[in-house]
């Protein structure tokens, strides 16, 4: 029985966001278990693990509730609800050091799992942008001991200072880096709690290193956080395996991004396919989203319809959950009917109005790429192109895709009304910033206005 409810429980979240239900409590689990914290435990499926879980446990114990309703009230997934499930719960409730949890992610192959990690979480060692972010979001940048790489000097900031550069890269973890790891893992004196990756990079989880990892006790946690909606369930769980200050920043975190998801879905979830606005997504300047890449998906939990739906053409040449080069400045000709293009580019932040200035120009729609500048590549279509900055907060970055999406709808202020309210947060990496000091969303207007 737990297999099967664990089963909806990753398939649920590695799906488009705005299929589920956001409410938890009382109705099938499995239609909100994506907007909620992943361990077993969490009976209701909200927020956090509390009283109002072991009362569940206390019904399904009594026969009063079923424990089909509630599959996560199997609080040490051993596939019943009993005496010790109460006792963990307890524990877990108590915030109890040492206590061990059962926290459930994806396996290098996208499948379900369900990981022991010790409460609370210490010396975790992150790979990956889209993984490493989360962390710095729940305030844990203080719990990284190690990472491979770090792109951004403003964003990652707040990753501890005493934390080994393992010298990775943002493309590969090389022999050389994963060795240094290793090493990491056995100088320690309880050694690497986890190892914690967006699931865009799990190529780099070879079967000898998922071996290495196994060897030595090390959980493997892998959440598809490139896609903004699933971001926001990742910090959630990892402020609450953080602890203290951590978990309740990651629950205000939680609470104010799922605003955000429903009131994006108050005004367009009703709209059919028809009247919804499309798009194209691009990466890395020139390199077009497929389909199910999260980067794609993103925007279609903005209230957005893929391009690919309405054109069959671009639909099959676009197909899988990667991204294409354009191979010349045409490749997009044939799709001029396209509502509006996002292209989701990573900027750090902390600039002044100069510097905003000449990334607009030089590092955005000025970039040299492949002897072309990159608004070469988008010819025709310049005016309803826009850069969305990927490593924003990802309630922050649907709300500027909304905007974009839907302009008469939620307007700039709005957008950047929900980036301040993160800023006043209090979450590490925006500390010190203003709307003015971020690359958020950057339009053509802005192109010209720099120029000017």
């Amino acid at each position: 029985m737990i297999v099967a409810a664990a089963v909806v429980v990753i398939v649920v979240i590695a799906a488009a966001a705005a299929a589920i239900t956001r409410g938890g409590g009382d109705g099938d689990p499995g239609e909100s278990i994506a907007s909620q914290l992943q361990i077993m435990g969490n009976a209701n499926d909200d927020y956090t693990i509390d009283d109002k879980d072991m009362e569940i446990v206390d019904d399904i114990i009594a026969g009063t509730k079923s424990f089909t309703d509630y599959p996560l009230a199997d609080a040490n997934n051993d596939g019943k609800v009993d005496a010790s499930d109460k006792q963990l719960l307890q524990d877990i409730i108590d915030r109890k050091s040492g206590t061990v949890l059962r926290v459930m992610c994806l396996d290098t192959s996208g499948n379900n799992t369900v990981v022991d990690v010790e409460y609370p979480l210490r010396n975790v060692v992150t790979y990956a942008t889209n993984m490493q972010l989360p962390v710095l979001y729940a305030n844990g940048g203080q719990y990284i001991v190690g990472y491979f790489t770090s792109s951004y000097e403003v964003a990652e900031g707040s990753i501890n200072p005493a934390a080994k550069d393992l010298e990775g890269s943002s493309r590969e973890i090389s022999d050389a880096s994963w060795t240094l790891f290793t090493q990491l893992d056995a100088g320690l004196d309880t050694g690497v709690g986890a190892f914690l990756t967006d699931y865009s990079a799990v190529a780099q989880i070879t079967a000898s290193r998922q071996a290495d990892l196994d060897a030595a006790g090390i959980p493997l946690i892998i959440y598809p956080s490139a896609n903004a909606a699933d971001e926001i369930t990742t910090v959630l769980t990892l402020g609450f395996l953080f602890g203290g200050d951590c978990e309740s920043l990651a629950v205000e975190y939680a609470q104010a991004s799922w605003d955000v998801v429903n009131a994006i879905d108050s005004v367009v979830g009703d709209l059919s396919d028809s009247e919804k606005t499309t798009y194209i997504s691009c990466t890395m300047w020139i390199y077009i989203c497929e389909g199910d890449s999260t980067y794609n998906t993103t925007a279609t939990d903005a209230g957005g319809n893929w391009y690919g739906n309405v054109n069959s053409g671009f639909g099959s040449t676009y197909s899988g959950d990667g991204s294409t080069k354009m191979q010349s400045v045409e490749a997009l000709s044939n799709y001029q009917d396209v509502d509006v293009v996002i292209n989701n580019r990573s900027m750090d932040w902390g600039l002044t109005a100069d510097e905003m200035r000449d990334l607009i120009i030089d590092d955005c729609w000025e970039k040299d790429r492949d002897g072309y500048a990159v608004k070469d590549y988008f010819a025709g279509l310049e005016e309803n192109m826009y850069f969305v900055n990927n490593i924003l907060p990802g309630a922050v970055k649907l709300a500027y895709m909304a905007h974009i999406l839907y302009g008469d709808d939620f307007s700039m202020e709005w957008a950047d009304g929900i980036l301040q309210q993160f800023i006043d947060m209090g979450t590490a990496p925006l500390e010190g910033q203003t709307v003015d000091s971020i690359p958020a969303c950057i339009d053509h207007s802005d192109y010209l206005d720099a120029k000017a």
